[in-house]
């Protein structure tokens, strides 16, 4: 895999290396249709370190995500609000939620871009029915994209699993096994950061 020399990765770099807080960094290069190259980055003495790198999707119709069912995922920087999964906690440095049939990503507008529980709040099922979607959120990562929630803007995107295609709706996509490394990996700090080619 080709290294990353695109000016964004160099100023990112940069820029985190000075923050206290920011100790990992996933970077989404985007390759063209729906292919991207990641790269994880964990911060060693004050310098960001490669852990590995692989082979990822984005959306099926590629990056720069304006509004919900564009199937386009959205460049930028970006953090990740939870990590949750259909399958027991791979020991996930974030705050682990583990899918059970009442989690909801809700489409409604009151809760949009949110997780719930049918259980606890009043809301159709609109939206995405978490746990019906396997192997893909089998271990996943919610990225804050339209973090104000704003209606139809675009929702439930994820870093996750890949699936039986090579592309996704809107979100990135790894093999599981990276996907498991990623979540033991990173914390509530760190940043993706995706970027056109």
């Amino acid at each position: 895999m080709r290294k990353f020399t695109f000016k964004e990765k160099t100023e990112k770099t940069k820029k985190y290396e000075k923050s206290k807080k920011v100790n990992h960094l996933i970077f989404v290069k985007y390759k063209g249709k729906s292919k991207a190259n990641i790269v994880l980055y964990e911060k060693v003495n004050g310098k960001f370190k490669k852990v590995f790198g692989c082979i990822g999707y984005v959306g099926k119709n590629g990056i720069g995500k304006k509004r919900e069912g564009d199937k386009k995922t959205p460049t930028g920087t970006y953090g990740f609000t939870k990590a949750f999964g259909i399958k027991k906690n791979p020991r996930s440095k974030i705050k682990y939620i583990k899918l059970n049939k009442y989690h909801y990503w809700s489409g409604d507008r009151r809760y949009y871009n949110q997780m719930i529980d049918i259980r606890k709040v009043k809301a159709s099922r609109s939206g995405e029915h978490l746990i019906d979607y396997k192997p893909h959120y089998n271990y996943a990562l919610a990225i804050d994209y339209n973090k104000n929630c704003v209606y139809k803007k675009g929702s439930a995107i994820f870093l996750h699993c890949t699936g039986s295609n090579p592309y996704t709706g809107g979100c990135v996509a790894v093999k599981q096994k990276y996907m498991k490394k990623i979540m033991q990996t990173v914390d509530k700090n760190a940043k993706i950061c995706i970027y056109p080619k």
